[in-house]
C-alpha cells in the first residue's frame, strides 16, 4: 500500500460514501448496512478505497453490514502498516 494515505482518510471516505448515498453526511461509527450501503455500493466503496489508500487486498478485509467506516479505515491502515513492515 502507498505510504501517502492522507491523515484525514476517514473524513474523505465518509464524504465519498455520503456522495454515493446522496446524503449530506454519514456517521463513521454506524454499520454500512444501516447507512444504506448495498452490494453494488460495496464495489464502489472498494474501488474508492483503492484510490484513497493505495493498493489494497479486498480479500482480507472483513466487510459486513455491521462494519463501520471507522473500522474499515483501521483495517486498511493495518494492511498498509503490514505492507510497510514487509518492504
Amino acid at each position: 500500500m502507498s505510504s501517502t494515505t492522507p491523515a484525514n482518510a476517514l473524513e474523505i471516505l465518509s464524504r465519498e460514501i455520503a456522495k454515493i448515498l446522496s446524503v449530506d453526511s454519514v456517521d463513521t461509527n454506524v454499520g454500512i448496512g444501516e447507512l444504506g450501503i448495498d452490494s453494488m455500493n460495496v464495489v464502489e466503496l472498494i474501488v474508492f478505497c483503492e484510490q484513497l489508500y493505495g493498493s489494497i487486498d479486498p480479500e482480507t478485509l472483513n466487510i459486513t453490514q455491521y462494519t463501520t467506516l471507522e473500522n474499515l479505515d483501521q483495517q486498511l491502515r493495518a494492511q498498509q502498516a503490514a505492507e510497510q513492515d514487509v518492504a
